[in-house]
Formats: structure tokens, sequence, C-alpha cells
């Protein structure tokens, strides 16, 4: 189902980069704006200038000025690029070995399955960025299912017994490899293994839509390919989810700016379908939320108490909780705080969360506890890793999940490898 091809990367000649760790960035979704000042100011070729530019003309200068003077410099032979990361959560070592290639868009909405609702603001975003740099800067993270380890076993063989081009350490203190893969028929087997597999967004949601909306205005314009990597395909991080290596964090949710009305009744509001513990403390609070069932934490700045919700077992067939959410996505616990809670109650639909005016969404839930505590938050509601079989449930499903669903960690980094899209616009 998916068609996968090897292409020319363009990469930062290390001759005259030879710090890579400070031209390669986090995605440009995750660049907070302390983030994107830190960025510039390490090395003025970093791409956080093309990815995180609104001049979007002069985003593409930059770029195009780069492979002009050589800063970045294309491959000669078309090649996967495996890609290794190697990382700690909570002390334990981890690594996920997956790799970096091309996806064919012309049969997208048969191979790949999403899971996140897109949001149009983002999405402009990224459009205005491609019709100006006409290229892809940063990586879709996508997942496929395969308990064997085929493609595992074949990219481990081949790093094993190669060196790395790239290696890196970003500010999270995970360690990047990538290698270059150009052997044709090992990427022959590598294509093959996976050509029968449904592939899953894991992040990157708007960035593969705007990849399909800038195909279809391309051909509607009557434009054509003239090279291998145009606008007709996608780079894409593919990495198998049975791997051990594959983890999923928890987003938790930090409200703010919310009429105080709303938050005094907030506890009343919960009252007929959620029950309410309350909690000594915020490590209690913690680990409650690892046991078994629907369970959400909720803390509120004008009382300082913390509270373990339980979803109450009539909530589940009740026509009036969750209306508009059917099927296997009424026992996720991130769709139960949405439209359970936040929008019914707060007022926080899907408006309200792409103003990004309402909502602040945290890793470490001691960072969240502590801002509701200072008072910078009016509320803080604790949540637990969405499950990988979830995702791939209601991806299968067609439905949808809110923003930040997921948090895949740790991140694929932008400006290890790019892809610069070659067409024609005059008549054939």
């Amino acid at each position: 189902m998916a068609r996968l091809l090897p292409f020319r990367g363009y990469r930062y000649d290390s001759r005259l980069v030879p710090r890579l760790d400070d031209v390669v960035t986090q995605p440009y979704d995750k660049i907070s704006p302390d983030m994107l000042r830190r960025y510039l100011r390490k090395d003025p070729r970093n791409i956080a200038r093309v990815i995180k530019n609104t001049d979007y003309a002069d985003a593409a200068r930059n770029l195009t000025n780069w492979i002009a003077s050589g800063i970045m410099r294309r491959d000669g032979v078309p090649s996967f690029y495996p890609y290794r990361q190697v990382f700690e959560i909570q002390g334990q070592s981890h690594a996920r070995l997956g790799f970096i290639g091309l996806i064919s868009l012309d049969e997208a909405d048969l191979a790949v399955r999403g899971h996140e609702r897109v949001l149009r603001g983002p999405l402009q975003d990224r459009l205005n960025l491609i019709r100006h740099t006409e290229s892809n800067e940063g990586l879709i993270f996508m997942l496929y299912s395969d308990p064997g380890l085929s493609v595992d076993r074949l990219l481990a063989r081949f790093t094993e017994s190669n060196e790395p081009v790239i290696q890196v350490q970003d500010e999270y203190g995970v360690h990047h490899q990538l290698w270059q893969l150009t052997h044709s028929n090992l990427q022959s087997d590598v294509t093959a293994a996976l050509l029968s597999h449904r592939l899953y967004i894991a992040d990157g949601h708007h960035r593969f839509q705007t990849s399909v909306e800038y195909r279809n205005e391309c051909l509607a314009q009557g434009w054509r390919t003239s090279g291998p990597e145009s606008f007709d395909q996608r780079m894409i991080g593919l990495f198998n989810m049975e791997s051990p290596g594959l983890k999923v964090l928890a987003t938790h949710r930090g409200i703010k700016n919310v009429d105080e009305s709303r938050i005094g009744c907030l506890r009343a509001g919960l009252e007929p379908f959620f029950q309410l513990d309350s909690v000594a403390g915020a490590d209690d609070l913690i680990s409650l939320l690892a046991k078994e069932g629907h369970r959400s934490g909720l803390v509120l700045s004008d009382s300082g108490h913390a509270f373990l919700l339980r979803l109450r077992d009539q909530a589940h067939s009740d026509p009036g909780f969750m209306p508009a959410i059917q099927g296997p996505a009424r026992s996720l616990d991130v769709n139960i705080l949405h439209e359970g809670i936040l929008n019914p109650l707060l007022g926080i639909g899907a408006e309200e969360l792409s103003s990004q005016n309402f909502v602040e969404y945290f890793r470490d839930p001691a960072e969240l506890i502590a801002k509701v505590r200072k008072g910078e938050l009016q509320a803080g509601f604790l949540l637990n890793a969405t499950r990988l079989g979830q995702v791939r449930e209601i991806s299968d499903l067609g439905q949808k999940m809110p923003q930040k669903s997921t948090d895949f960690y740790p991140k694929l980094l932008t400006g290890l490898v790019l892809m610069k899209m070659e067409m024609a616009r005059g008549p054939e």
C-alpha cells in the first residue's frame, strides 16, 4: 500500500559547518520563543531560519543561499537514511532505529492514516512555507506495524557494519545518528518488506496534509515533476511501532483565560459523570493516575486542592455525555477530557483550542502543578499517555483525537537531511 523511495538528500557539509549540533533543531511546532532565540544565536545557518521564519521569502532565500554556497550539499546517489536515537526516560536507557525516505503522495489516502485533527492556522503557515521553499525540511514521524521486526533487522545489520555520517546530541541529551544507505539491493529489500503495510502518522499531521494540498495545487496549475524528488513525494521518518524503543509520553493540560464563573462551577459540573477524590499531594496524584481505569487528575489554583477524577460507569452509556463521540473513541482519556470536560464545562472547543489562548501543554506534571499553585494557571489536568494500540485503532476507524493527544519521545530532529523538489512550470 505504501510506495517508499530513496532520494538524494541535502545535508550540511561538515567541512563548512563542523558543529552540526548548532544547526539542527526540534520540530517547528515544538520550538518555543525562548528556544527560537537560542537557536538563532547558535549559528546563522541554523535551520530555524527556514522553518520558523514567518518571512517566507526570506526563509526561501536562506535555503537557496546555503545550497548555492555549498553549506548544504546534495548526495549524489539515491539513499535511505537509517536513523537511530538513544535516550533515557526516568533513568532507563532506550534506543530505536528507523529510516528516512520518501513516500509517494499518489496513494496517500490509501496508505496513510492519521489520528489528530488538523487546524487551518498551522496548515496555512506550513503551506505558505512550502510554496516558497519548494522543499521538505522537517520530517513526518510515521509508524508501521511489524511484530516480526524484519526491517529492524535489515537496518541493524547495516548500521552495525557501517559508520554513521552524522552524530549529534540535542538539548535533551538524546543522541542522534544518521547513516546513508545506498545499496540498491538492500533498499529493495526494505521497500518490499513494507509494501503491504499501512502507515500511521505519529507526529506531523499538519505537515503531511500540507504536502498533499501542495501536490494538488501543483497538479491543478499544470506543473510537472522534473526529477526523482518533487511535489508528488514527501520526506518521512519511519519506525516500527512494535519496537521496544518506541515510547509515548503523556501530555498534560493547563487552563488559562477562562471566565472565573466557569472555574468556580467546575467541581459541581463534574459531579454527574465523575467521582472526585481529594488527594493530599502531587506525588500521590501522579502515582494514582497509573492505575487501571479512566482516571485523570485535577489541580485548582483558587483552592490549591488536587483531585483524582474517575469516570462513573454510567457515563459510558449516557447519551448526554460526549454526544458527538462514538465507538472506541469514547474510551480515550484525552477525549473524555476534551469532550467531557473542557468543551461542555469550560467552553474550550475546537475553535478555542486553535486560538492557543486557553490551554498550555506540559510534558512534566510537576511543572504544570507548580504553575497552577503559583496562580499562573487557573487549573491543571493530568493525563495518562495514550497507548499505541489506541492510536492504531482510532486511525484505522478514521476517527480523530484532539491536538497533542500523543507525545512520541524523543522527537525527530529537523536539519539532518532535506528534500528539495524539482518541477517544471511551463508547457511540455
